[in-house]
């Protein structure tokens, strides 16, 4: 039987195996630690093996996540966090069971499952304080506070547990592992310093990683059929409008903090 140390370290290697397979040159990472065992590398005097192969940081990205979702690795635990909260500060809704009942033709409705609405915490912290104090002032900053209590006492569990440790433990032991260079530079001059090939590299449109994992040999054919002999274009275009708005987004924003300290210097002086 797999124990959790297990799963992940058969996730981590199932991750460098797509990494070095979708990495350009390609290459087979069973036959890798093979050969680094067998004293067939030799890093010492040629470098690092990682630097030998190219996968953008986009891909990485995206192989990362999918098997963290894959082996369930990711941590849900802010998330869950985050529906308490709702469900506390705006209301939500709960499981009901409705009586069956004869109507007056006698026929007989057997019981169902609904649903009601609940209130928001402070709602129900009303009915509970309103009898205990004299004036609405009172009872309504008695409300406050304790439903601010609440929700502050759920807020530092939040913050204070952290239930993503496997998921760290993935991701540094990629980060600092021998994952693919994302430099391309440094592939390109390896290959030529050491075999005087000149290796060309296809810079994948990070916007269709899924349509390539998915689709796989068939994609191109899928994409034209779909789009049109001009695919590509179309797609680069898209990827080009999605880095410029991104980029106008980050000017946009170091505007807005130039200005705020410049403000701030004002008021200062």
């Amino acid at each position: 039987m797999l124990d959790r140390e297990e799963v992940l370290s058969q996730a981590v290697n199932e991750c460098y195996r797509e990494m070095f397979a979708k990495a350009q040159p390609m290459a087979d990472w069973d036959a890798l630690n093979a050969e680094y065992k067998a004293g067939k590398i030799d890093e010492e005097k040629d470098g690092p093996v990682y630097n030998r192969h190219y996968l953008s940081y986009e891909e990485y990205v995206y192989i990362i996540n999918k098997y963290l979702d894959a082996y369930h690795i990711e941590s849900d635990w802010d998330d869950y966090m985050e529906i308490l909260e709702q469900y506390l500060t705006l209301g939500g809704i709960k499981d009901k069971y409705i009586k069956g009942y004869t109507d007056e033709n006698g026929n007989h409705h057997p019981g169902t499952r609904g649903y009601e609405k609940v209130p928001p915490l402070k709602e129900h912290i009303k009915k509970v304080l309103y009898p205990l104090f004299d004036t609405e002032v009172e009872h309504d900053l008695a409300v406050k506070y304790v439903t601010d209590k609440v929700m502050e006492l759920i807020h530092d569990c939040k913050n204070y547990y952290s239930f993503n440790i496997d998921e760290q433990k993935f991701r540094n032991t990629l980060a600092f592992g021998a994952t693919p260079t994302s430099n391309m530079e440094i592939v390109k001059k390896w290959w030529k310093d050491h075999y005087d090939i000149d290796v060309e590299i296809e810079e994948r449109n990070p916007m269709l990683l899924w349509e390539m994992d998915y689709y796989g040999d068939n994609f191109e054919e899928v994409m034209e059929e779909e789009y049109g002999e001009n695919w590509k274009e179309i797609w680069d275009q898209k990827w080009k409008d999605n880095v410029a708005k991104k980029k106008a987004e980050i000017e946009e924003r170091l505007k807005k903090i130039r200005e705020d300290y410049k403000n701030l210097k004002g008021d200062e002086e």
